[in-house]
């Protein structure tokens, strides 16, 4: 297979110029990637190589160096070194598609099998790419796919019976568990929450709304890279149900099962952490929250988080409006960062906390998250719902500019994935 030619390209960095400012501490880091992306486009792909190595001296979480060495590594025939750089991909931030794509053509030949579940992962968003399909298509031995079923039971047993010996009973009103949970995640309690989440997904894998409290679960323990991926697969369920008459029964099944397994071992490190055995009064998370807002305008953006973290911590679980407020502090501090996606799940932790109450100014600022991490399309739909809800003339004005932006770069992405497939 001439996997050259196969590769996907990505333009998550240079193609977000316009729309996000990037933290003065990351000028390095942007020369680095910068002057990697030039020596690219003139072939010189050694040095490229260099420069991106060094974007990840700096930022060693950096998707976009990562996707970047494994393009280069391919096109230099260092195919070993490319599955591994695309792998740290996914594993910083998961779910992109030309990622997937790429490690399943590097992997066709070598481990067919697990060229086939990256497959599965991206066909929902490159339906058009036919050989994509076919190593989808490429099935398991019949005894793996019982080895499977078999090793989910245990997995399956430990929440419910977790369950049954506090005295929850599994046929307990769904949307009443659901409040319980959150209460506990409010009250600091996140290994019961989380819990109680992982027993209602196994009943329901397939609600959005039960992903993302598992998701707001995770984050709020502090467990950020599952609550990402939590929220992300509530968005993807919601995307396949508006747009496909019938699901893929084969992918959901896959993606249940790894999604399973890394959500139970998050709820195990939960588990395992430490009780917070004290909390803060009102003052002191009033306190926290307008230090967070200060050093916020100063540009200290670390300081910031921290501050908004404490506030969250010890806030009352009565005071929603308070955590819903540093929630948004918390994804602006994290956005100014550069952690897009992590700002994403604080944005959905705020409207989780109060849907009735979110502002034009917290969809537009997850508009540009998204838009950050390259999901146009999920950028457009936040822009267009902040118009609705209160924004400035001159703030909607910026926002209709970003809509335009991003309907450009969406159609722009549409056009490279197809012309890669040719």
């Amino acid at each position: 297979m001439a996997i050259g030619l196969q590769l996907y390209l990505s333009t998550i960095f240079q193609n977000t110029y316009s729309l996000v400012i990037f933290p003065m501490g990351m000028s390095g880091l942007i020369e680095s990637m910068k002057l990697g992306a030039t020596l690219t486009n003139k072939g010189d792909y050694s040095t490229a190589i260099l420069r991106y190595l060094d974007a990840l001296e700096i930022d060693k979480d950096n998707a976009t160096a990562w996707f970047c060495l494994g393009v280069l590594y391919s096109k230099t025939g260092s195919l070993k070194e490319a599955v591994e750089a695309f792998e740290k991909c996914d594993e910083k931030y998961p779910d992109h598609p030309p990622t997937l794509a790429n490690l399943a053509y590097l992997l066709v030949e070598s481990e067919p099998e697990r060229a086939s579940d990256f497959a599965k992962r991206a066909i929902p968003h490159l339906e058009q790419d036919e050989e994509l399909s076919v190593i989808a298509s490429i099935s398991k031995p019949e005894e793996t796919k019982e080895l499977v079923f078999i090793e989910s039971q245990p997995v399956n047993e430990d929440p419910v019976d977790r369950m049954q010996n506090m005295g929850i009973s599994r046929d307990s009103d769904k949307s009443s568990r659901q409040k319980e949970a959150r209460e506990l995640s409010s009250s600091g309690d996140h290994s019961t929450a989380v819990s109680i989440w992982k027993d209602l997904l196994d009943q329901s894998p397939d609600s959005p709304e039960i992903w993302r409290g598992l998701g707001e679960a995770l984050s709020s323990a502090g467990y950020e890279d599952r609550a990402v991926q939590c929220m992300k697969r509530a968005d993807q369920i919601e995307s396949e149900t508006n747009e496909q008459s019938e699901p893929d029964i084969s992918t959901g099944i896959h993606d249940d099962v790894d999604d399973d397994e890394l959500l139970l071992i998050a709820a195990d490190e939960v588990r395992s952490a430490p009780v917070q055995e004290e909390r803060g009064s009102l003052d002191d998370s009033l306190g926290w929250y307008n230090m967070g807002i200060n050093l916020l305008s100063e540009g200290k953006n670390n300081e910031a988080l921290s501050s908004f973290e404490k506030a969250i911590g010890g806030c009352p679980p009565s005071e929603v409006e308070l955590r819903v407020k540093a929630q948004n502090g918390r994804g602006n501090a994290l956005y100014n960062e550069g952690r897009y996606p992590e700002s994403i799940v604080a944005y959905h932790t705020a409207i989780g906390l109060d849907p009735q109450s979110v502002s034009g100014r917290t969809l537009f600022n997850m508009g540009s998250s998204y838009a950050a991490v390259e999901m146009f399309d999920d950028a457009i739909k936040c822009f267009t719902q902040s118009l609705e809800r209160g924004l400035d003339e001159s703030e909607a004005e910026l926002c209709n500019k970003q809509i335009s932006r991003c309907r450009v770069l969406s159609r722009e992405q549409a056009k490279r994935q197809a012309r890669s497939i040719r």
